[in-house]
């Protein structure tokens, strides 16, 4: 029986993923994912200390009032960097979108690709079949013509019973070039996924804040596991 995987952003593990930096985070290579990180884990939380709080002093202040620590430092680096009347606008104004703000505060590259921007030249799933409860590894060959901001290479993985699961990488910065990208999917049973034998598509995209860049269709095959001996 078959097992169609489709790609998006969850349970998916990146393995290895071949793509572009940014080339002029104004704080450092690795600040425009950090913020990303961040932003996608406290941004909804910031904003209902700033709804909540009305007046806000200053960096301090509201970072603060995160709860882990990690959260605070991150915070005030970001913020200090910014000033507190443009962190708190980028927060109203990112409609919850971690990636939109981290451009808002310039901390990643906002570059919307113009043209035909990029194409995903194959999509394969090895082994192309196997047994319920092991790991199939889903790889991406692409190419990017003009240059996009920051975005995302997302799978997704719809299955015949239960919950699609997905996983996601984060680009800070397009260029033009050729790149690879692994994706390594567990069919391990759980209660959301069982993963029962049958055909489970496999979707992959090349996104950028906005919108769509590229997508791709692949399939892989599963089989019920053999039984174990008596």
């Amino acid at each position: 029986v078959l097992l169609t995987v489709a790609l998006v952003c969850a349970l998916l593990v990146a393995s290895s993923v071949s793509a572009s930096v940014p080339a002029r985070s104004p704080v450092g290579i690795d600040m425009c994912p950090l913020c990303v990180n961040f932003m996608g884990e406290s941004i909804n939380e910031l904003l209902n200390i700033i709804l909540n709080a009305g007046v806000v002093g200053g960096c301090s202040d509201l970072c603060g009032q995160l709860p882990k620590e990690l959260e605070q430092v991150v915070c005030n680096l970001l913020c200090d960097y910014v000033g507190i009347e443009e962190f708190i606008k980028a927060i109203q104004k990112a409609d919850l979108d971690p990636i939109y703000y981290c451009q808002l505060i310039h901390v990643c590259p906002d570059n919307d690709c113009t043209g035909q921007c990029a194409q995903i030249s194959s999509l394969t799933v090895q082994p192309p079949s196997g047994r319920t409860g092991q790991k199939f590894d889903i790889n991406l060959l692409f190419g990017v013509f003009n240059p996009a901001g920051t975005g995302e290479i997302d799978c997704e993985v719809i299955p015949p019973v239960g919950f699609p699961v997905g996983g996601g990488d984060l680009v800070p910065e397009f260029k033009p070039g050729n790149y690879t990208a692994t994706f390594t999917l567990s069919t391990e049973p759980t209660e959301d996924t069982p993963f029962v034998p049958g055909v489970y598509k496999v979707d992959c995209a090349i996104c950028e804040a906005s919108g769509v860049l590229a997508t791709r269709r692949a399939a892989s095959s599963t089989r019920r596991p053999p039984p174990s001996p008596s």
